[in-house]
């Protein structure tokens, strides 16, 4: 069974901006600020992409509404975001960087990193592939 791809823009002045031949698959992006994903971007199913914090942390705050932080998303383009993956406000995701299946982004991951664990931190490197000769 296929999960929905959920996509919120919280607010005016909201900006989801998702770029070419993006793969999503039963993930969801929510924006009060700004995420931007780039061309090619891989996302996998349950992967939770959010530029905020969702509710304010003290009971009073809830309760008066106040505004609770945020801070754009950048996601580069040739990421490949895991399977329930968490990526938190305020991250840049570098080209090329890979994000482990269950990993939680704290903050940034170069180009052709992989970054993996909770919290996410540098693993290795992506390495360049060639073509298998059958591939040819």
């Amino acid at each position: 069974m296929f999960q929905p791809v959920i996509v919120t823009a919280w607010g005016s002045g909201s900006v989801v901006q998702i770029g070419d031949d993006v793969g999503m698959s039963g993930c969801s992006v929510t924006a009060m600020k700004s995420v931007r994903i780039g061309d090619r971007v891989l996302i996998g199913a349950g992967a939770l992409i959010v530029d905020n914090d969702a509710h304010p942390l003290h009971p009073a705050d809830r309760k008066r509404g106040a505004l609770t932080p945020m801070r754009p998303i950048d996601i580069a383009d040739d990421v490949f975001i895991g399977a329930r993956a968490i990526i938190l406000k305020g991250v840049s995701i570098g080209q090329g960087a890979v994000i482990g299946a269950g990993a939680v982004v704290t903050c940034d991951v170069p180009p052709y990193m992989i970054a993996a664990g909770n919290p996410a931190r540098v693993v290795a490197e992506v390495k360049e592939r060639g073509v298998s000769p059958a591939l040819r």
